[in-house]
């Protein structure tokens, strides 16, 4: 009996001593999301870049105030339902690539680098500027799978280096770069990429990049570049497959396939002013994946009680759709998730029965 109660007690001081989980999401626009997702929750998630906004607010959007919360704040409040203790983070600047993250040359002097080095992480998630992994819309998959590799080796190892982007890939720049050490370096961060998702304003309008295709042609070239840059680097952890949940939600009739021509079935996962950033729905999706990618979790676990999506404004049938499309469009990725039934039952009871953890 003595031993049962000592194991009983050192479970329960471990549980009460444990840290929360550190989370950083690196990215763009297509993370902080337009209204009215642009500043929820943003009293539980840290916006690293806000001090920089204040400091030089120069090239960005009035329309769109900082600090932001979007993907990364919805990710916050599905994690606390679920039982788990997240620190929320995020380091976004529109436009941005994965380049410019870790070279520092977005506009407006904004040191992007070193938010990466804020602290040593649990997780990170990487997601790079809608074209830039696509050579088709612009880009160029050999820089953007030399920066997944920078920044993931970066964040693990943290070596100090200096580089020419002519010796990582053709057409780079030769300007010797400097890159300090990364004082918060650790090996056990999980490194993840953010697939992005197809733009209907670059299938559906004349003169774009791929006027003229169906939305899973753009889709596709996403989908193989984010796979390859996975691949061709041990240590990321995985693919958050959010572009196929998109092209998922569009193939199976819950969302619209072009918004341009909107029917009455289904909703739009793009903002309605371009197109191209996510909506309400869209930015929900990303989170779903995301956090299901990230945690294990199950995101069908929920239900359509959510209130996450409560909060956005969805519908509880469109929410728990979304979660469907989530949960079917990990599996088919291969993860291994886990459900949590409870979550269904009573989601706001699930922080203090401690449902997930």
């Amino acid at each position: 009996m003595r031993k049962i109660l000592a194991i009983l007690l050192a479970c329960a001081a471990t549980s009460a001593t444990a840290q929360p989980r550190s989370i950083l999401l690196v990215g763009n626009s297509f993370t902080y999301t337009r209204p009215p997702a642009l500043q929820y929750n943003i009293g539980n998630v840290v916006d690293l870049n806000y001090a920089n906004f204040l400091a030089n607010s120069a090239g960005s959007d009035p329309a769109l105030p900082q600090p932001w919360g979007g993907v990364a704040g919805i990710f916050e409040v599905l994690a606390t339902q679920a039982g788990l203790d997240y620190e929320v983070f995020h380091s976004l600047r529109g436009g941005a690539t994965l380049r410019g993250h870790f070279l520092n040359t977005n506009p407006a002097n904004w040191n992007l680098r070193v938010n990466l080095a804020y602290r040593a992480w649990d997780a990170v998630v990487l997601q790079g500027n809608s074209t830039e992994a696509v050579a088709r819309a612009g880009g160029s998959y050999p820089q953007f799978a030399a920066y997944v590799n920078k920044i993931e080796r970066w964040i693990h190892v943290g070596a100090a280096e200096s580089f020419r982007e002519s010796a990582l890939y053709p057409g780079g720049n030769n300007t010797l770069r400097n890159i300090p050490a990364n004082p918060n370096a650790s090996a056990a961060t999980a490194v993840y990429l953010y697939q992005t998702w197809t733009r209907p304003d670059l299938a559906y309008q004349a003169g774009e990049a791929y006027a003229g295709e169906p939305l899973e042609t753009m889709a596709e070239d996403l989908r193989a570049a984010y796979a390859q840059a996975a691949a061709g680097n041990g240590n990321i952890a995985g693919v958050a497959p959010v572009g196929e949940a998109f092209m998922r939600a569009v193939q199976s009739g819950v969302a619209l396939r072009n918004p341009y021509e909107p029917s009455k079935k289904g909703f739009d996962l793009w903002w309605h002013e371009d197109q191209f950033h996510p909506s309400a729905y869209g930015a929900y999706l990303s989170a779903l994946v995301i956090f299901g990618t990230v945690t294990g979790i199950d995101p069908d676990s929920f239900g359509a009680n959510e209130q996450a999506a409560a909060d956005l404004g969805l519908a509880k049938v469109d929410a728990v759709r979304l979660q469907r499309v989530a949960s079917e469009q990990l599996a088919a990725s291969g993860y291994a998730l886990r459900r949590l039934p409870c979550l269904h039952a009573n989601p706001q009871a699930s922080a203090t029965t401690g449902c997930g953890r």
